[in-house]
Parts: structure tokens; sequence; C-alpha cells
């Protein structure tokens, strides 16, 4: 399912704002803390890829003390926002896992699930929006984790779970049950059943499976096509020339059919996914945009 990341590079954008003032903070405190100079160095120069192999240099040169939750934050929010989730998510699930500060600790690891939702790593998402969600420090971080953990499992495509989740969500955050109720049909439509049904159409009449998933040039190709071969076979078979009739039946003519077929479900399964992945879409700006 594709989607839009703007609204994901949004959240991690937000995300890094609300921590700001935690990180201002540890930056002027103990000066006993490592230094990061070239690190530093290459992220206001906007280097952050090459921040990430400084500072996967120096945990494995110095071990992961080389390296402050603080700095590792850094360099996870930098490659997050440069579009480099996979990279990023280490970073920023260490800097969770290595803060003393509970606060600071939820923050980062919503940053680090929001990073992986655009990595398209969901499970993962989900895993750590859940521990927030339950072991989060205040009442609204925890109700945050689980909008996030919802729209984790909206764009994971799993209609059954998102629909378990918005119906869990606080009756004051919920975005209205008739806006969502036609989306969450939608998100649990069976992309293989239809391409089932798109196949059994097509093989009915050519071209079907095609139109009826709106592609109708394609399915008038395949009806124009299947029927000029179904033709010619039956005028060569009248005509006597057998061996000329087998050839164009079975060698061309089935050949054909049978793309047909495989071409209509292949229609009806990417009109599904389309569907859904629209679907999916709308239900995510709701559970996010709505009430807080």
């Amino acid at each position: 399912m594709r989607m839009n990341g703007g609204w994901i590079r949004s959240l991690v954008l937000a995300l890094a704002l609300a921590a700001a003032p935690a990180r201002l903070a540890v930056a002027d405190q103990a000066p006993q803390q490592p230094r990061h100079d070239l690190l530093s160095a290459l992220l206001r120069l906007g280097l952050s890829h090459e921040a990430g192999w400084e500072a996967r240099r120096l945990t494995v040169e110095n071990g992961p003390e080389a390296i402050t939750p603080e700095a590792a934050y850094r360099v996870g929010m930098a490659l997050a926002l440069d579009g480099r989730p996979d990279e990023a998510a280490p970073f920023l699930a260490d800097a969770a896992a290595a803060t003393d500060d509970p606060r600071r600790a939820d923050q980062w690891q919503l940053a680090a699930g929001v990073v992986l939702l655009r990595a398209r790593a969901f499970p993962h998402a989900v895993h750590l929006f859940a521990r927030v969600e339950d072991f989060g420090v205040d009442a609204a971080t925890r109700a945050f984790a689980t909008r996030l953990r919802c729209v984790a499992e909206v764009l994971a495509g799993d209609g059954v779970a998102a629909r378990a989740c918005v119906a869990a969500l606080p009756a004051g955050s919920a975005p209205p049950p008739a806006a969502v109720a036609e989306l969450l049909d939608t998100l649990e439509i069976n992309p293989h059943r239809r391409a089932i049904a798109g196949g059994v159409l097509s093989a009915l009449l050519p071209g079907l499976g095609q139109s009826t998933a709106g592609r109708p040039g394609d399915g008038l190709l395949a009806l124009g096509l299947n029927g000029g071969l179904a033709a010619a076979t039956v005028l060569l078979i009248v005509d006597g020339s057998y061996g000329s009739a087998t050839l164009v039946g079975l060698g061309l003519g089935l050949r054909y059919y049978l793309g047909n077929i495989q071409n209509g479900a292949a229609a009806w399964r990417a009109d599904a996914e389309r569907q859904k992945a629209r679907a999916a879409e709308r239900l995510v700006r709701l559970i996010v945009d709505g009430p807080r």
C-alpha cells in the first residue's frame, strides 16, 4: 500500500520540537559527557548520512557509551528528516533505551515509531506505540501513542485490527463513527478474493474483468483480440484447414485467453489495493486530526 509521507514527516518534526526543551536541558548539563565535536559539525552542515557513519564509528571503537542518548537522538532525527528512516530508527530506539528521563524516553520511542511507519516496518512501529501506550508517564502521551498505534494498524492494511483500534479510542478523541464506517469497510477488502472474482469474469467474457475494474481500454483490447482469434479459428475449421485452426486456436488463442484471465485478476487486485490505499489515507487523517 502506497502512502503520502508528508504528514509522517510532519509528525517526526513535531516530535522533534516537542523534545527540544529536554534536549537543550541535557546539552547544558554535565560537562563529563563525551564530546562529539565532529558529529556536531556534521549535523550543523546537514550531513546526516556522514553523521550516522561517525556515530557508528565512535560506538564501534569506544563502545555504546561513546555516544550520549542526546547525540544518538539528534543523529536519528536528522536522518529521519532527510528521508533515511531505515538508518534513523536504530539511533532513536537506542536513545530511548539509554536515557534516564522517562518523559524523554516516551517522546523518543514515539519518534522512532513514526520513523518506522515511514520505513513501512508496521509491526515494529505498533510494538513501540503499544509500549508507550501501556507504560507512558502521563495520560496525554499514552493517548497520543494510542492514536499512532491506530495509524500503524491502518497503514498496515489490517482492517480487522484497525476497526478494533478505532473503536477503542477514547470517546473525546475518536473520529465520528459515521465518518469512518465506510472507510473501515473498504480497508477490510481482500485483494486476493477480488483478484479471483476478476479472473472469473474475464474467463466468462474476455475483457469483462478489466472493464469492471475501471480499465475499459484494456477490456476492449482483450475482447477484440480474443474474439478475433476465436473467429479466425472457426473460419479455418469451416475452410477445412484443421492444422492452421489448431495452431491459431491452441497456439495463440489459448495463450491470449489465459493472459486475459490473468490480466482481469490483476486489474481487480490493483483496484482493490487502490481503494484500500485511499481509504487508509483518509482514515489516518481523521485519526491524526481528530479532537484531542
